[in-house]
């Protein structure tokens, strides 16, 4: 085994918590997506090598990623693109500023295992560490536009507070409270509170942090750190923490420059926002009082017997990945829920740490990075019953989703650049706005046995608004995959507007959602299993339309 294959085998083999990783191991078939990529991604620099997101996406197995593997260089960051100063407002910061409501209390919070034996002195230690190296941590947002202050403007002391919780309706008031004091004009975007379990048992964390600095992949980053952090503490060290090759301000006066270069991508945004002839809800939402603090919640788990297949082997068997498989099964569900299905408009979440230059390095970056943008699912045709049953129309309408999916130019990146920072996407901004949300959020440790690792029993929300903050979407779903002892399950968390939807409406899509996803899994099982496009193959000649009389003639053999 090269030095390469044996830094990727030992890095999946901690991500995915299964010893044994090989040379010929799959990251697709262990259950990889895009947001697990970025870990690797980070991981593997760490140890000293580069891989791209790219490459851990496409390359078949381990060997071949590792052939792609390059020594890291590490040049000194020049001074000017530290971090520290004006920040370009993205994409999605100006989504925020036109969704309206209170932007201080648009939050997300985790809560982590601390060790037994934390003091408050080592908490404040851990958390500064935390505060000095990730600069968006330190935002303040002024009448000048956001600004990220210098290392050490940020005092872990004014973030956190000790508090003692017998019930999780007792840490769910102290997050409440932590969200009423986050004000971002104050530079005051994170608030810590410890739950001090005495010095022989290990505690609780809650980490609440306004929306505008963090994501997904963000607490991946934070929660390693705050692990290297404590070792250096117990070890009688100083801790400092490994640097950040690309700062969120650099990436940000990236993004600002990308705009004019994705104007070719207009035409295509312009074509996919045309109003949808499926309608979602009885009316449009009303900002005025259909806010977050009102809407009605469901939250329903799949079981890792089915979950497990779904991301693994129904996933390599089907050539998709995690995302184009969730996505269909909602496509079968919208299909067989609406009365009228057509097309529909969804909005969806990408993880937005795209490569659009060889200089930008985000795996180890906090931000918001978010990608917001629509697509369009065609539905007819999908509602056949034996969709349920994982029958044909399952293959017909993977092969729709993916097709979708991979028309979609960068990812989705370029949709948010040209509606929010060019002055040819005004277009895009007055088009009719998806009523259904799509988010898939990757998968995150699921056990509560190890130190600064997510509590599960204690929930985590990665999109929480906090009262008064006007809802984006009638109905929307945020997925999450967490690792039990049974194996991976699925979560997903419905919220919809009142007086849109009702609750035995929404429960129907999400029930009828996880049968699509069961019925994917039982699909992938039959000889005849359907989903390959032209993208999956290597023959650049092939379109799809002669991709599927190929399909049909083998067939009818």
């Amino acid at each position: 085994m090269t030095p390469q294959e044996q830094v990727l085998c030992d890095v999946l083999a901690d991500l995915f918590a299964r010893p044994g990783i090989g040379p010929e191991d799959s990251f697709v078939r262990l259950g990889g997506d895009s947001i697990i990529a970025v870990q690797v991604v980070g991981a593997v620099r760490r140890a000293g090598w580069a891989v791209s997101v790219r490459d851990v996406l496409a390359q078949p197995d381990v060997a071949r990623l590792a052939a792609t593997a390059r020594p890291v260089t590490r040049p000194a960051r020049p001074r000017e693109e530290d971090g520290v100063g004006a920040v370009v407002p993205t994409p999605i910061m100006h989504w925020l500023r036109e969704r309206g409501g209170p932007a201080d209390r648009y939050y997300q919070f985790m809560v982590v295992r601390t060790p037994a034996g934390l003091t408050l002195d080592g908490a404040h230690t851990v958390l500064q560490a935390l505060l000095d190296r990730h600069d968006m941590l330190r935002l303040r947002v002024s009448d000048d536009g956001p600004h990220t202050l210098p290392a050490g403007a940020v005092r872990a002391e004014d973030c956190l507070t000790r508090a003692v919780a017998e019930t999780a309706g007792d840490v769910e008031r102290e997050v409440h409270a932590a969200r009423d004091r986050l004000r971002v004009a104050d530079a005051n975007v994170v608030q810590a509170v410890w739950f001090d379990a005495g010095p022989t048992a290990p505690g609780r964390l809650a980490l609440v942090i306004n929306h505008m600095v963090v994501d997904g992949i963000s607490w991946r980053v934070m929660t390693d750190d705050l692990a290297r952090a404590w070792q250096a503490v117990t070890d009688g060290r100083a801790p400092v923490l490994d640097p950040v090759p690309t700062s969120f301000r650099r990436w940000s006066q990236l993004q600002a420059a990308e705009a004019d270069r994705r104007l070719g991508e207009l035409p295509y945004w312009n074509e996919v926002v045309r109003p949808g002839t499926a309608v979602i809800g009885r009316r449009e939402l009303d900002p005025a009082r259909d806010h977050e603090d009102v809407a009605g919640h469901l939250t329903l788990t799949l079981a890792a017997a089915t979950t497990r297949p779904l991301l693994t082997g129904t996933a390599e068997r089907l050539g998709a990945d995690a995302n184009e498989t969730l996505l269909t099964g909602l496509a079968l569900a919208l299909a067989h829920w609406l009365e009228q299905p057509g097309d529909v408009l969804v909005n969806l979440e990408g993880h937005g740490r795209e490569e659009i230059t060889e200089e930008a390095d985000l795996s180890r970056t906090v931000g918001w990075f978010t990608t917001l943008f629509p697509t369009r699912f065609d539905l007819a045709g999908l509602a056949a019953p034996d969709a349920e049953t994982g029958g044909p129309t399952a293959g017909l309408a993977l092969r729709r989703v993916k097709e979708q999916l991979r028309r979609i130019p960068g990812k989705g990146l370029g949709y948010g650049l040209l509606r929010h920072l060019h002055p040819d996407g005004g277009p895009l901004a007055v088009a009719e706005r998806p009523r259904l949300g799509f988010n898939y959020l990757g998968r995150f440790p699921g056990t509560s046995d190890a130190d600064w690792q997510m509590l599960p029993e204690y929930g985590a929300r990665l999109d929480a608004p906090g009262p008064g903050m006007p809802m984006a979407h009638a109905v929307e779903v945020n997925a999450i995959v967490l690792e039990t002892p049974d194996g991976p399950v699925l979560h997903a968390d419905w919220a919809w507007a009142p007086g849109v939807l009702d609750e035995p409406e929404v429960r129907a899509l999400a029930e009828t959602w996880f049968r699509m996803l069961a019925a994917l899994v039982a699909h992938a099982e039959r000889p005849d299993a359907g989903g390959t496009v032209a993208a999956d193959l290597t023959l650049a000649a092939i379109d799809q339309d002669e991709l599927d009389d190929l399909a049909a003639s083998l067939e009818a053999l």
